[in-house]
């Protein structure tokens, strides 16, 4: 076992922009695509994430002094410091389960899709680190491997139905044809954003306000384009911050950059994975007629539309406030600010982009994170102190945003606790 995990880790180490090509090579090879075909595909997707990461990389290196600027402006004082999804995952990837938990997690794939309980098949390897970070807190507060084994197979079983029962609103609203999200802190709302929408179209008067993209570049014309709606976002963003003109105008233009080159990267990335995923669809109806397969993928596909972005940004301003005003919290949400947009997407998807139901729906996802990340505060720096992290001095425990959004797992989390 050793040596197949060994051989994922370095796959995985070599990160998504040449994890992915290699993928969906032996993917594409393996759905009797020729190699060459294979082989292209491959290197197109590898090229659309490093054009989605640059990008994604630019918003957020805009974006973070903007948040670290409000944050002291307003003096917001909270015990447990949101250190981001990054440091996260390089916990869960550095704890014993690992071996274990990869290797569940692909079995319980393939037994899925073998007996016809998912129509996705999950080759976004990377965000294991989800599962394996509730996985390792189990196995840090029981010691038992089994009941870590059992997390991982219970979170992404549900999951991956989450993953399938959303496809055709990834298809038909996000345009991403024959993808799925399987991502627990991405998906995993989906549970509470169908009932909210379903709740805000029966409220009169409610139900009558629709701001669409579309329907905000009617009324605004220019300004409700992409690029305009970015420019503003970003720079009423560093105002409020209290930023230097100069550095208001840098934020402005980046922001608007980001919502109209990602969705291009998107756009990319698709052209490769249409080829698998064609293949995929072919392979499946010669040996079992009438399956449809869903390719898994990272949900960074799903914030390359225009109101995905914009309410992610929306939500920064509004998470930091909610932080301050909400009894009882201590998260200071920082680094995984930026990251709310993966957060955000069935806060939107639901309504096909209505940004006012968006956002009401994020107030409701984004107070449930930041409690859950209080909450995770003491399991996440017990985890990093077992990996050699060194807290930063000015923070009394670590968290993250991005652990907080994985809200069901830590459902599965206490339940399974009670068995030790």
């Amino acid at each position: 076992m050793s040596v197949v995990f060994d051989f994922f880790k370095y796959i995985i180490d070599l990160g998504v922009s040449v994890m992915m090509p290699i993928i969906i090579t032996i993917l594409g090879v393996i759905f009797g695509r020729k190699l060459s075909v294979s082989f292209k595909a491959g290197l197109t997707v590898g090229i659309g994430f490093i054009g989605i990461n640059v990008m994604a990389g630019v918003m957020m290196n805009a974006i973070t002094p903007v948040t670290k600027a409000l944050v002291e402006r307003y003096n917001f004082s909270l015990t447990a410091t949101d250190i981001g999804w990054g440091i996260g995952s390089s916990i869960a990837w550095g704890t014993p389960v690992v071996p274990f938990v990869f290797i569940a997690i692909i079995v319980t794939n393939v037994l899925m899709l073998m007996f016809n309980l998912t129509k996705t098949m999950d080759v976004d390897i990377w965000n294991y680190w989800q599962p394996l970070f509730i996985a390792s807190a189990l196995y840090l507060t029981t010691g038992s491997m089994i009941l870590a084994v059992a997390s991982a197979v219970i979170n992404m079983a549900i999951i991956f139905k989450l993953a399938d029962m959303t496809q055709k609103d990834v298809s038909d609203v996000l345009g991403l044809e024959g993808i799925s999200l399987p991502a627990l802190q991405t998906t995993g709302w989906a549970v509470l954003g169908y009932p909210m929408n379903w709740l805000l179209d029966r409220i009169p008067g409610i139900n009558k306000i629709n701001w669409t993209t579309e329907n905000v570049q009617k009324r605004l014309g220019i300004f409700g384009e992409p690029m305009m709606m970015g420019l503003v976002i970003g720079g009423l963003l560093a105002a409020v911050a209290g930023m230097p003109l100069s550095d208001i105008l840098t934020t402005a233009v980046s922001i608007a950059a980001s919502l109209v080159l990602i969705p291009r990267m998107v756009s990319l990335l698709m052209d490769g994975l249409i080829v698998i995923s064609e293949a995929a669809q072919e392979f499946m109806e010669k040996r079992f007629e009438g399956r449809e397969i869903y390719i898994g993928l990272d949900a960074a596909l799903g914030i390359g539309h225009p109101f995905v972005l914009s309410l992610g940004l929306l939500m920064i301003p509004i998470t930091l406030v909610l932080a301050f005003i909400l009894p009882g919290n201590k998260t200071l949400p920082l680094a995984d600010l930026t990251a709310l947009p993966f957060y955000m997407i069935f806060a939107i998807l639901p309504s096909k982009g209505n940004l006012f139901r968006g956002v009401i729906t994020g107030i409701f996802i984004a107070t449930i994170t930041l409690y859950i990340s209080g909450i995770a505060a003491p399991i996440m720096t017990g985890l990093a102190a077992d990996i050699g992290y060194q807290i930063p001095g000015e923070a009394t425990e670590i968290t993250s945003l991005a652990v907080g959004t994985q809200w069901y797992s830590w459902i599965v989390y206490y339940l399974l606790s009670l068995l030790s």
